[in-house]
């Protein structure tokens, strides 16, 4: 307890014990009574008067107890309340981990000569000129050069520089990315290139277009087993945009559901030939 707060305690105590004094004296003195009628105005209005300081007084600390208590509460339920967030947190961490591994399952059933191999992003240069990032992944785990790396969401880009125990990738947005893909739908062949508009914004565009291929905004765009590279079937984008240039011929933009700003963890497909190899 404060100083002040025993002090106001005392003051009360005291008080008390004054007019229990007068009380007592009053009812047991016959030679005083007549001086404490004369004096019981003044008397009444003192032990009113204390009366009502030790009302206060006590509605005071009831009131603190109360705030306490409040405060106590508020307190716990913030704690739960911020408990209950990480769960959540946890609980949607989880489920879209889940989500993940089902997509990628379902990938995995097609590239069934790959090994997908999960990987962080440890650092990254995603910017207007550069469209790269370093994993944990390197030759130690069977990443080479020209290795293939993508999410469940869709493909990422291509291994280039492959170290013992980290590798850089090159996402399929950077201005030096080309790769041949086939519209989902009529298996059409054309160009994906990586692609900064005057925003500064990277993105894809479909060029070498073929006069008679019909391509429609909504077209799912899939690598095509070009040079040996991609695996086919591999989902690029979708087509929202076609348009055509000075020379009437065709161009698509196509929209990946990468995000390649904010990309973690990737998957790496390392071919089951080459790791065996390295292994013997």
């Amino acid at each position: 307890m404060s100083r002040k707060n025993k002090i106001a305690v005392f003051i009360l105590v005291l008080l008390s014990v004054a007019s229990l004094a007068l009380v007592v004296i009053s009812t047991t003195s016959d030679r005083l009574n007549g001086l404490f009628r004369v004096l019981g105005t003044p008397v009444r209005s003192l032990q009113k008067g204390v009366t009502r300081i030790g009302d206060n007084i006590a509605q005071r600390y009831s009131v603190m107890r109360e705030n306490a208590a409040i405060k106590e509460e508020i307190n716990r339920l913030i704690e739960e309340n911020e408990g209950l967030r990480q769960e959540n947190a946890e609980l949607k961490s989880l489920e879209d981990e889940n989500e993940e591994l089902k997509r990628l399952l379902g990938i995995e059933e097609k590239v069934t000569e790959y090994k997908l191999m999960k990987a962080s992003v440890i650092t990254k240069d995603i910017t207007d000129w550069f469209n790269e990032f370093t994993i944990d992944l390197g030759t130690r785990d069977g990443v080479k050069s020209g290795t293939v790396v993508m999410t469940s969401y869709g493909l990422v880009g291509l291994v280039y520089n492959a170290g013992y125990n980290s590798s850089k990738v090159r996402c399929i947005i950077d201005e030096r990315s080309e790769l041949m893909c086939r519209i989902a739908r009529n298996d059409e062949l054309l160009r994906v290139r990586g692609t900064t508009n005057e925003n500064f914004t990277a993105g894809l565009v479909a060029d070498r277009i073929a006069k008679n291929a019909a391509i429609y905004v909504g077209d799912v765009i899939i690598t095509a087993n070009s040079g040996d590279v991609y695996p086919p079937g591999l989902t690029v984008g979708v087509v929202t945009e076609v348009n055509e240039d000075v020379d009437g011929n065709r161009y698509a933009v196509v929209r990946s559901d990468v995000n390649f700003t904010s990309i973690t963890t990737v998957t790496v497909l390392v071919r089951i030939e080459a790791e065996e190899g390295e292994g013997q």
